[in-house]
């Protein structure tokens, strides 16, 4: 079976329908959430205060585009490296880091991992504040206003910059383009954000039965 690969190479609807495809396999991953959106705070769909700036994804900072102050306050939703480690690399920069997360402990997802004991000591090693089952109920200039689930007590982190590591939004304008005019199969990340694991069953399963 003869494969053609394009790199670089950006397809609009119009350009995939051109091709005549007997089926699009539609991969097209996820984006961060520009609302500062918490699934802990269902009642706050926009962040109170986002629009005031200085407010980052972990792409954005990892990816060196975001320029980040003294004291960052993380939001970590998922328990993972993707909070977790940009945290570790803020602290390893020399920022105050302060870790916030929904979970009683920090880094839940890690538990099964060898890293998960090594993990939070370098963190705490770093000077890394945690502070476990809260949320950001307000951003503004002076920091994060961050509630407590466990009493309701809300209190100021002051912060120059706040982090989220919260759930991405699916990228599936192409499937939704497509939507009706070719057999479109949606898949790993664009289908929903998840773990790499459900994007490759996801791979495997529709490659089979293509």
């Amino acid at each position: 079976m003869q494969v053609t690969i394009r790199l670089n190479t950006y397809l609009e609807a119009e350009d995939v329908a051109t091709l005549a495809p007997d089926a699009v396999v539609v991969a097209t991953g996820s984006l961060p959430s520009e609302d500062g959106f918490q699934r802990a705070l269902p009642d706050q769909i926009t962040l109170p205060g986002i629009e005031t700036g200085r407010v980052w994804s972990t792409e954005e900072v990892m990816g060196r585009s975001a320029r980040i102050g003294d004291r960052v306050v993380v939001v970590d939703e998922g328990g993972n490296w993707r909070g977790c480690g940009t945290a570790w690399w803020l602290a390893e920069a020399g920022r105050t880091v302060t870790l916030v997360t929904p979970d009683p402990l920090i880094g839940k997802e890690l538990q099964r991992s060898a890293a998960d004991y090594p993990l939070r000591q370098r963190l705490a090693q770093l000077g890394v504040e945690f502070v476990t089952e809260s949320a950001v109920r307000h951003w503004g200039p002076d920091g994060a206003t961050i509630m407590s689930f466990l009493t309701g007590d809300q209190r100021l982190i002051p912060a120059d910059d706040l982090v989220m590591a919260t759930a991405n939004r699916a990228e599936d304008l192409l499937a939704r383009d497509l939507d009706g005019t070719l057999p479109v199969h949606l898949i790993g990340d664009a289908a929903g954000p998840r773990q790499a694991p459900y994007a490759i069953h996801d791979g495997r399963k529709i490659g089979l039965a293509l």
